[in-house]
């Protein structure tokens, strides 16, 4: 007789076991599709994020290649705050940024001057990007800013020759 009592009791715990379980089943669907949902945001983050980056690459890449190397003559001056190039046959005078490796033109430059005035010109033919006019520091002073990326040539100043 008890166990006549008992099963349906049992079926009826089962029951409620069972509609418990499907509804925290629910509930951890609901927090998968919120994970997923998360997910997806957070990989679409990502993704404008690496967008925004090859953006902002590609306009970098479109900026150095818009500059030209130029392979000039012309005299050079180094000096305490100071670092120009006046090409042959010109009357401007450029400020230089020192782009070669390791700072080869500058050490080149002094080597070469070792013992004489300061700020003596000497010739050089090297390459350069010209970067245009600058609007502060020393450079502002000049006609413009040239990067000089390559030494080809270094020597004293010979009278009447710029080369």
């Amino acid at each position: 007789m008890r166990l006549k009592h008992t099963l349906p009791f049992i079926a009826l715990i089962g029951l409620i076991f069972a509609s418990c379980n499907n509804k925290q089943y629910a509930s951890s669907l609901d927090i998968e599709t919120t994970s997923i949902s998360t997910s997806d945001s957070y990989m679409n983050n990502k993704i404008m994020l690496l967008e925004d980056t090859i953006k902002g690459l590609k306009e970098e890449v479109d900026s150095l290649t818009r500059y030209k190397k130029e392979t000039l003559s012309g005299k050079l001056t180094f000096g305490v705050e100071v670092a120009t190039f006046k090409p042959c046959n010109s009357d401007k005078v450029y400020w230089i940024n020192d782009k070669t490796k390791s700072g080869r033109l500058e050490k080149l430059y002094y080597a070469l001057v070792n013992g004489k005035e300061p700020y003596t010109p000497i010739n050089a033919k090297v390459e350069i990007i010209d970067k245009g006019k600058e609007k502060y520091g020393f450079a502002a002073d000049y006609d413009g800013t040239y990067e000089v990326v390559n030494v080809l040539k270094i020597h004293q100043i010979v009278e009447g020759n710029c080369k």
